[in-house]
């Protein structure tokens, strides 16, 4: 049943999160004057053209139907969309951020800067730009527009889609050094801001909020599709230094960042998988962020906090008593009784639920299996890693699963 109508600006920022979520398409709510259509691209157009008159796609409206989505795309090798949510005669308006509906590579970036007059030495901005524009189905992205705004505007189910090709436009082609360094600028700018709210989030300890932060610079910095595997190596070699260049400022020994580090290194380099390398920024946000909680756990003595730490760095693996006890070189019975005094629970307790939150970390930000996340969490009994799913979280883990996917 739909949704009464209701204002724009109270459903935009559930229509903005569901498709940056699906599609890691950005965008961003109009209203007449319509004095921002420069973000529209994060302004490549104006770079390129000079004196590219950025209300020209509002022209473009049609004043058949009050309600309408206009497919606009550029002879710069991108599309956007934008989606009238109003009935005023001057419309308000929902606008998306540029993407792709086939990845792009680089001979085809070269031949866009070749078309438009960018002096070759850009090549590595403009290359960063495209391969990271997110590549969607154009046509699912306009049925999914359609349904969810028809949730809140119930008479949105009769709008008109109109696609317009600037492709073949004309513009002289006026490439401004000045206007090239500022669209850089711009976009670094806005990928420091997102690089320190993660180190910031991770270095707190707050592992749901790292988690969250790490998720918003993927999206502004990454379309898995298009993106080369050296390229994306390099840039999880970055994110892996950065986070432990603030991890040092912190109370966590030196040793153990640094160790941490060195791991994560030797899984980017040895990896063959894309899809372990999509999931690295996740693990990294996770393991910084318990080595960083870990060590602020003031009223645990110094055996317990490295044993804490060690069983949420090695979920993997085997985790028994004895195995624990060997490895910090402690009586079995001490290390058991130890533990329960200082942390609470017993020590089978404590990496139960450690592993259970690990699992539903995999299923929120991955695709992997069932059987997969038991494996990777460490219990390769699948009955018995769904009877402590459902005993933990109230659900079996293939029910969890259905309604996430959903």
């Amino acid at each position: 049943m739909a949704l009464p109508s209701i204002p724009v600006n109270d459903f935009f920022p559930i229509i903005r999160q569901t498709l940056l979520d699906t599609y890691k398409v950005d965008s961003l709510l109009m209203q007449y004057p319509y004095s921002d259509f420069e973000r529209l691209d994060m302004g490549l157009r104006k770079m390129v053209w000079g004196t590219y008159p950025v209300s020209t796609p509002i022209f473009s409206l049609s004043k058949e139907s009050p309600y309408q989505i206009l497919v606009l795309e550029s002879m710069l090798g991108f599309h956007n969309v934008l989606v009238t949510v109003s009935e005023d005669e001057n419309p308000d308006l929902i606008a998306f951020m540029p993407f792709r509906t086939e990845p792009i590579t680089v001979s085809g970036i070269n031949k866009i800067m070749k078309e438009n007059g960018i002096a070759i030495e850009h090549a590595t901005e403009m290359q960063r730009l495209y391969l990271n524009l997110p590549v969607i189905p154009l046509d699912d992205f306009i049925m999914t527009v359609t349904h969810l705004i028809t949730a809140f505007l119930p008479d949105f189910t009769s709008c008109h889609v109109d696609y317009v090709n600037y492709a073949g436009e004309e513009h002289e082609l006026n490439p401004s050094e000045e206007r090239f360094q500022k669209f850089s600028a711009d976009y670094i700018e806005k990928l420091v801001g997102h690089l320190r709210d993660t180190a910031t989030a991770i270095t707190s300890g707050n592992q749901a909020l790292a988690t969250e932060k790490i998720k918003i610079l993927s999206d502004n910095v990454a379309s898995y599709d298009a993106m080369p595997p050296l390229q994306m190596t390099q840039g999880l070699t970055f994110l892996n230094s950065y986070i432990c260049a603030h991890m040092f400022e912190t109370a966590v020994h030196p040793y153990y960042t640094f160790q941490q580090m060195t791991s994560f290194q030797v899984k980017i380099n040895e990896s063959t998988s894309m899809r372990e390398l999509e999931h690295l920024p996740f693990e990294m946000a996770r393991k910084y962020s318990i080595l960083a909680r870990n060590y602020t756990y003031g009223k645990y003595s110094y055996l317990i906090r490295n044993v804490v730490n060690y069983i949420d760095q090695h979920l993997a693996t085997e985790l028994s008593l004895s195995v624990l006890a060997e490895t910090f070189d402690k009586n079995p019975s001490y290390l058991s009784n130890a533990f329960k005094k200082e942390v609470g629970d017993t020590l089978t307790e404590y990496i139960n639920k450690a592993r259970i939150q690990a699992s539903l970390r995999y299923f929120n930000t991955t695709n992997m299996s069932v059987g997969e996340v038991a494996d990777a969490v460490g219990i390769s009994d699948f009955g018995y890693f769904s009877k402590l799913f459902k005993k933990h979280v109230g659900v079996s883990p293939r029910e969890y699963k259905k309604m996430i996917d959903k």
